[in-house]
């Protein structure tokens, strides 16, 4: 490999075009004696690589990023990339550690540097991050969008980011107020709703000004006020406490047994097969299974499963619409268009959250299982998401329902369930489900009527 030179006194090589026909971002270190320590190299080095990760996502994707692409639009050297990062994950996850970090370092001073309220503060933060993300969109959208595809490593790093976002707003409300931060399940929901009102800001194709953005992440953001004036925390933790006496302790997160509960019963091979897909999934990479693995697992010939499918791909693709189904189905409730909305919305979250913790399988590949089987696998669950978000919201106000708050709804939703299943909690989701649907009614119909409805007596 050729020695590069640092010194910025000397006249750096030109952008040339590379053998896959992409124009380097960055100029190379030009050639000669090195004037940097090696080090120093390294590091302007990692961050063209860097640098180029994030542009190569935002052209293709994560699936059909390369480290061919990224080196190319970096102006490095394979062997270069190699001397950095073990592979595309790890390069991928790197940078969204970068930007991520960074990212809360900035919501945090904007915090501590405004004078005033925690209302003041918090829109300060907020309008950080909202000012961010349009300053550099293609960086938010790494964290926001892209990571969802990076597989269960990408998944955990969200989550992982959300968790300091938590952590960040329970200590504004404990310094501000000086009294206990707001309930966990409380916050998890609102951070997950915020991700979901950034990935959708950021996914379409006219997004929202920043001042725009900034207000509905404040009013996500605020939500936790309402929860912790006037006892109500303590009354929804009390409802909370009398459904985790009645909770049935399920295997735990990391354990085979979590997911192969509940075998079929004599309701055909397909519906074998289909479980086996989303148990395989859920397991292991689904992405490398064969038809013949999934067949052993649902215990049919190969050539039954071959009558049924084309291929894994299309048996995973079915399993996602069997889930699909019969999720829609239980949030489908007439009433939710009703004049008494805001209770068939708290009944409906209870029954899906009790469901799914019923059924730990289908909790799963909502959490990981489906972010780990493709691009076409995590796009379905976001949809999915997308379709229960609309169902919950369908009743609400004139007026008060918009694409983002859909979008913020769907995120809350997701989160807490991923969040819930991911940290081997997936039995108490019916126990935490009056948070979540505090989350969902709060922007609609305000935080002190959806704290009425959240505390009311409920049937079982």
């Amino acid at each position: 490999m050729s020695r590069e030179r640092a010194s910025s006194s000397q006249r750096a090589e030109r952008p040339q075009q590379t053998a896959v026909g992409l124009t380097p971002l960055y100029e190379r270190l030009p050639h000669g004696p090195h004037r940097l320590e090696r080090g120093e190299v390294l590091s302007h080095q990692r961050a063209r690589i860097q640098g180029a990760m994030v542009e190569a996502i935002a052209q293709s994707g994560y699936e059909a990023t390369s480290v061919k692409h990224v080196t190319a639009l970096a102006g490095v050297s394979r062997r270069a990339f190699y001397e950095q990062f073990a592979n595309k994950q790890d390069c991928f996850l790197a940078t969204f550690d970068l930007i991520a970090g960074r990212g809360l370092r900035r919501v945090r001073r904007a915090y501590l540097a405004a004078d005033g309220c925690l209302e003041v503060r918090l829109r300060a933060a907020s309008a950080e991050l909202a000012r961010a993300t349009a300053a550099d969109p293609k960086s938010a959208a790494l964290v926001a969008v892209a990571a969802l595809s990076a597989g269960r490593a990408g998944i955990a790093r969200q989550r992982s980011a959300s968790a300091v976002c938590e952590q960040l707003l329970a200590r504004s409300f404990t310094e501000s107020a000086g009294s206990a931060p707001p309930p966990a399940p409380l916050l998890r929901a609102i951070a997950g709703a915020l991700q979901g009102t950034l990935r959708a800001s950021l996914c379409a194709a006219a997004g929202p000004s920043a001042e725009e953005l900034t207000e509905e992440l404040l009013r996500w953001t605020l939500l936790a006020r309402g929860v912790t004036a006037a006892g109500t925390a303590e009354r929804m933790a009390a409802v909370a406490a009398g459904r985790l006496r009645g909770a049935r302790p399920r295997p735990s997160a990391s354990s085979p047994a979590a997911v192969r509960e509940r075998p079929g019963g004599g309701d055909g091979a397909r519906a074998s097969v289909l479980r086996a897909a989303l148990r395989l999934g859920v397991l292991g990479d689904y992405l490398e299974l064969s038809a013949p693995q999934v067949a052993e697992e649902a215990s049919v010939p190969v050539e039954a499963f071959f009558e049924l499918f084309a291929d894994t791909g299309e048996c995973y693709a079915a399993a996602l619409e069997m889930l699909a189904e019969t999720l829609l189905g239980i949030a489908s409730d007439a009433e939710l268009t009703g004049e008494d909305w805001p209770r068939a919305v708290r009944r409906v979250l209870l029954r899906t959250l009790s469901h799914l913790a019923a059924n730990p399988l289908q909790a799963h590949t909502l959490a990981h299982g489906a972010f780990a089987a493709g691009p076409g696998a995590v796009r379905r669950n976001l949809e999915l998401a997308e379709a229960v978000a609309e169902l919950l919201t369908a009743g609400a106000p004139a007026g008060r329902r918009s694409r983002l708050v859909v979008a913020g709804v769907a995120g809350a939703v997701w989160h807490t369930i991923g969040c819930q299943t991911a940290g081997g909690r997936v039995e108490l989701l019916p126990v935490i489900s009056d948070y979540l649907a505090y989350v969902v009614l709060a922007p609609l119909i305000g935080a002190e009527a959806a704290a009425r409805v959240v505390t009311e007596p409920q049937a079982a």
